[in-house]
């Protein structure tokens, strides 16, 4: 599926082409913490498939538990959280959208859960998602 989005202000765009059983609910608690909530939505996509049409973000480089460096891409004016992006264009390379920022958002139900090891005990399981305790492949 072919989608689009913005940060708050309208500053910064981008398009991806998204798959939607590569949408998912992330319980990490770096999501946790970024988010201000239980947990964040993410699409996850090929670098190929994602590109920003207008603006330029901010990133803050961090170190996810896998030791890679994520490049968190936000709007330096805004402050929307857009997505993660991929320190290098390896095999493993993704590019992770913060589904919330994009205009098709009610038509992106959740197929999986991750992290599901750091979720919140008050937060009841998605019916029908896959679940895993960290990262797909890492359980």
């Amino acid at each position: 599926m072919q989608i689009t989005g913005r940060c708050f202000c309208g500053d910064i765009e981008y398009t991806a082409q998204l798959l939607e059983a590569n949408v998912g609910i992330c319980h990490c608690r770096d999501c946790q913490i970024f988010s201000g909530s239980a947990f964040r939505t993410t699409g996850v996509v090929a670098p190929a498939d994602f590109q920003f049409t207008r603006g330029e973000p901010k990133v803050f480089d961090k170190r996810a538990d896998s030791g890679a460096t994520r490049r968190m891409a936000f709007c330096g004016n805004c402050g929307t959280h857009l997505c993660s992006l991929p320190d290098q264009n390896d095999a493993g390379a993704f590019v992770s959208i913060r589904v919330a920022t994009c205009d098709q958002f009610d038509q992106l139900t959740p197929q999986l859960e991750v992290f599901c090891a750091s979720k919140v005990s008050w937060l009841p399981a998605l019916e029908d998602a896959v679940r895993f305790n960290g990262m797909p492949g890492d359980d």
